[in-house]
């Protein structure tokens, strides 16, 4: 799941970084929960991911839909267990 943080100040660009992620399938249900900070200084991605690959997936996607704005990743990964 992906959302918007809606105190932020660049709600604009919060929305534009939500849409590119939230249209990606494996950024949706269980694999993630990110939330969108957006201000003047650029945007956060803030939550977890499942592993390591979705994490570096939601920065590049991040990145791209940002344009010129910086995005700093306050995502820590869940690695799943092997029963």
């Amino acid at each position: 799941m992906v959302r918007v943080e809606m105190n932020g100040v660049n709600l604009d660009m919060a929305w534009r970084v939500r849409d590119a992620l939230a249209s990606h399938p494996l950024l949706g249900g269980a694999t993630a929960q990110i939330t969108v900070i957006a201000n003047q200084h650029g945007v956060v991605l803030d939550g977890w991911t499942v592993d390591d690959q979705i994490k570096q997936l939601a920065m590049r996607l991040a990145r791209r839909a940002a344009g010129r704005c910086v995005v700093q990743m306050r995502l820590h990964s869940r690695q799943r267990e092997v029963v």
